[in-house]
């Protein structure tokens, strides 16, 4: 008789890629890499990986001529445009500020999705969505830290910054959903390869590529266990999770990597920023909570990358 192999539980996937997602902060701070540098080789290396398991199934980035025409780039061009502003927007916002701000000021995008979707033609937001903007808002203000100075002009900035970034993600999904009659293997390789692009045009401002093999160990954990087993393990188990389960995890993003924060490099977190953190994870409950729209359920999903098909 064939030995029975136990596999791990979804909930176990779910929670394992979690884990990994809180990680990404941590990294993206202690790095040697500026903004510009990370976002080349993350996407390279995602880029890559994407081309090789498109050939492996058949469907070649690089196919004949008539499949690449100016209807099918056009949409890749946008998604992965919307997609590398992202990208650059949160990386930045980490290096101005820190991890915890640049989480924080993401973590906007589950009531910004509502907004958008709303100028996208989807249904009104209703009261959740009204409460939602106003604890996302109180959460923004709480982050802040007190004073004037140098300090307190760079979380400004950052989260700023970060909060834009949760905007362009937001934005993700109206275009996948918009485009949805592409790929989605394709879609994914657009998105990682035009946003790409992003990158190479700012590759000028870059001046920070390393400094020992500690930062290529931390490119290899954001580049490939991050993207790659990160996003599948969240994909197995969003799959056969329930919704309601899926969605706790989901906003369970923000606690964990707070907590990665301060363990991992030591970033304190005043009460203030966890009272804000608060704030923002239940105004994404709200906002997404109840009877959501089409747009809303294409994100259930860790908040620095929820599927690999949108991060």
């Amino acid at each position: 008789m064939a030995p029975v192999i136990n596999r791990p539980s979804p909930l176990l996937k779910g929670i394992a890629a979690v884990l990994l997602f809180g990680s990404v902060p941590a990294c993206i701070r202690t790095i040697h890499f500026d903004a510009v540098a990370l976002g080349i080789a993350r996407l390279a290396l995602a880029a890559a990986g994407m081309g090789i398991i498109l050939t492996l199934k058949g469907r070649r980035p690089f196919g004949p001529v008539g499949d690449w025409s100016l209807a099918t780039l056009t949409p890749l061009a946008m998604i992965g445009a919307c997609f590398g502003l992202h990208w650059l927007c949160f990386l930045s916002s980490i290096k101005i500020a820190s991890a915890s701000i640049g989480a924080i000021g993401f973590s906007t995008y589950g009531v910004q999705l509502s907004l958008l979707g709303w100028a996208a033609g989807h249904p009104r937001p209703g009261w959740r969505t009204i409460i939602g903007v106003a604890l996302a808002m109180l959460g923004s203000w709480l982050c802040l830290p007190a004073g004037d100075g140098a300090t307190g002009d760079d979380y400004l900035l950052g989260l700023i910054v970060a909060i834009l970034s949760g905007t362009t993600y937001a934005a993700l999904p109206l275009l996948h959903q918009r485009y949805a009659q592409l790929d989605n293997d394709v879609r994914t390789w657009g998105q990682f390869a035009f946003g790409l692009c992003i990158f190479l045009a700012c590759a000028p401002a870059s001046r920070e590529w390393g400094r020992d093999t500690t930062d290529i160990w931390k490119l290899i954990h954001l580049g490939i266990v991050v993207t790659l087993v990160g996003h599948l393990l969240w994909v197995h188990a969003t799959t056969e999770l329930p919704i309601a389960i899926t969605s706790v995890l989901a906003y369970l993003q923000l606690p964990t990597v707070l907590t990665v924060n301060y363990f991992a490099i030591g970033e304190q977190v005043s009460s203030a920023m966890l009272a804000g953190a608060a704030c923002i994870v239940a105004a994404n409950a709200i906002a997404l909570g109840g009877k959501r729209p089409p747009a809303a359920k294409a994100t259930d999903a860790a908040p620095e990358e929820p599927t690999i098909a949108e991060t």
